[in-house]
Parts: structure tokens; sequence; C-alpha cells
């Protein structure tokens, strides 16, 4: 059974890392290949490009430089051809979410805000259905055999443990920042690090699955209330842009002002949830998963007492799953 979008500790670092590549990498091709509706295909196969970026940002301390850069600006390549359809149904759900929370009327923006993102993604959607897909899927297929032979040196957890305390360090220091500021912009980069924190730690989930997976369903959950801000933030440069007219000026003024409103009760709540997850120094909390890690290489090469039927005691090697080698 496949471990998903995780690494293994049970083989070598640069196996672990090439399994999950490469399945990333066909994943989101199989999602753009075939989809049943297709924007659910381009969110798919961008949420692919999303976690291999966040492998390659784990994994830079054991690449060259060179390699780190170009692969990330492949996928970047990739993902920036499929951003128009993606974004266009992502501010359609913003609006049905603000509407569902704040109450829908004639008389505010909403609307004709709708009317104009449905328009818009129509338009996205048929430049889609012509090149934008076939163009992405080329991309992927000429980035797998690189994904397929990535290896990191030192071949062990040691490139992990640097790149994971600088992401965790960046993200204490953008919470910081954001808080700081209180720049709409610093909030967003603040959720960029935050996405590849929680991914980082679903990749080293196998290490302690019942420790991590609580963190990970944590800095999501965070990621989400930054992402609900980040919305706001969207649909209110929108509706306030001087080219843009969707609704009377009071009217207008008044979404404007339960925005900010939404902005203020998230951001507080961000707040507390931010302080909990980085609540701990980079050294000490990498040292801590650095442990947890190297527990699990240890248990998975460590041989194993097997009782046979015929009460002659055997040994033989456990695998991942804490099963016996064959």
């Amino acid at each position: 059974m496949g471990l998903g979008f995780s690494l293994d500790p049970a083989v070598p670092m640069s196996e672990a890392v090439r399994r999950v590549a490469s399945a990333e990498i066909d994943t989101a091709y199989a999602a753009l290949a075939s989809p049943p509706e297709c924007h659910k295909g381009v969110h798919d196969s961008r949420k692919c490009l999303k976690r291999l970026r966040s492998l390659l940002v784990l994994i830079r301390p054991g690449l060259p430089e060179p390699v780190f850069l170009s692969l990330t600006e492949r996928l970047r390549t990739i993902a920036r051809r499929l951003a128009p359809a993606r974004d266009a149904a992502a501010l359609l759900d913003a609006v049905d979410k603000f509407a569902k929370a704040e109450g829908e009327g004639e008389a505010t923006p909403i609307p004709a805000l709708r009317a104009w993102l449905q328009e818009r993604r129509q338009a996205t959607k048929r430049s889609l259905d012509g090149s934008t897909a076939s163009d992405a899927m080329r991309g992927l297929f000429a980035l797998r055999p690189a994904m397929a032979n990535l290896a990191v040196y030192p071949d062990d957890f040691s490139p992990i443990a640097k790149g994971l305390r600088e992401s965790y360090r960046g993200g204490r220091k953008a919470f910081a920042q954001a808080f700081a500021t209180g720049n709409d912009e610093d909030f967003h980069e603040w959720r960029k690090t935050l996405q590849h924190h929680w991914r980082h730690m679903q990749l080293l989930t196998p290490c302690w699955p019942s420790e991590l997976s609580t963190r990970v369903e944590a800095a999501r959950a965070l990621s989400q209330i930054l992402g609900d801000d980040h919305d706001i933030t969207l649909l209110r440069q929108l509706v306030s842009a001087p080219t843009m007219t969707f609704a009377a000026p009071d009217d207008t003024a008044a979404f404007l002002k339960r925005c900010r409103a939404m902005h203020k009760a998230l951001r507080r709540e961000a707040e507390t949830r931010g302080a909990r997850l980085f609540a701990e120094r980079s050294r000490p909390f990498v040292e801590r998963i650095e442990a947890y890690w190297a527990a699990a290489t240890q248990r998975a090469e460590k041989p194993a007492i097997v009782e046979r039927t015929d009460n002659v005691v055997a040994f033989g090697e456990v695998g991942a799953g804490g099963r016996r080698a064959s």
C-alpha cells in the first residue's frame, strides 16, 4: 500500500523523494488528461503542483541550487498556465461564501459581481478547452524524468532537517511580520509559508502519524482561515477598483465596511491559532521531528521476533508497515 504524499522512513531518502515526486506528476497529468469537469481537473492538477513545490522547498539543502531553481521555475510555468481558470472559480466560491455569511440583497455589489465572475469563468473555460490544458500536460510529461531521477545528498534525513528548519523559521517570521504591519500582502505571504509547513508535516507524518497528522490538520485549518482572508481582500479590491462599478457608492461603501469587519474577525482567530502552531523555536522543533524520524527508521530496520506455528522463534526484517519482509 502506498503512503500517498508522505516520505517512507523504510527506504533511502532519495528513493522516498522520487516515489512522491513521480506519483504527484502522474496524478497531475491524469487530472488534466480526462477530467469529467474541466475546472475540477485544473484544481486537482494545481494541488499536485503545489505539493511538488513544497517537496522541493523541503529537500532544497540536498539539491544543487541550479536544479532546485530550474525545477521550481518549470512548476511555476505550468501552474501559471492553469491559474486563470482556477482563479475565476475560486473568486466565485468566495462570493458565495460572503453572501452566505453576510446576506445578499439587490442593493449590494454581490449580484453584479457574481454575474461578472461567471462570465469570466466561462471565458477562461473556453480558453482551457483549447490549448491551455494540452500545454500544461506537455510540460508535466517533459518534467517527469527529472522528478523520477531526483537525489538528495547526503542521502539521509540531514538535508530534510535543514529544509524544515528554514521553512519553519520562515513561517514564524512571516507570522510576526503579518501582525506587525497588518498589510494584506504580508498575510498572504504568511499563508504561503504556512501551506509549505502543513505539506512538510504531511510528508513527514509516517514517522509518528498520530502526532503529526494533528499538526497537519491544525496548520491546514489555519491556512483556510488565511485563504478566506485573502479572498475577502481580492473581492474588496475588485469592488473598489476605479474601472469597476457593481453597485451604488453608498452600497459599495457598506460592502467594504463588512469586508473590513470580516478581516478583523478572521485575523483575530488566525493570531490565536498561529501563536499555538509556531510557539516552539525552530531548533528544538526540528530536533524533535528529527528524533521522531530516527525512531521510525530504526523501527523499520530492526529485526523482529516472529512466532511460528511450530513454536520455533524466527527472525525477520520488518518493513515499513511492521510486516516481515519476504
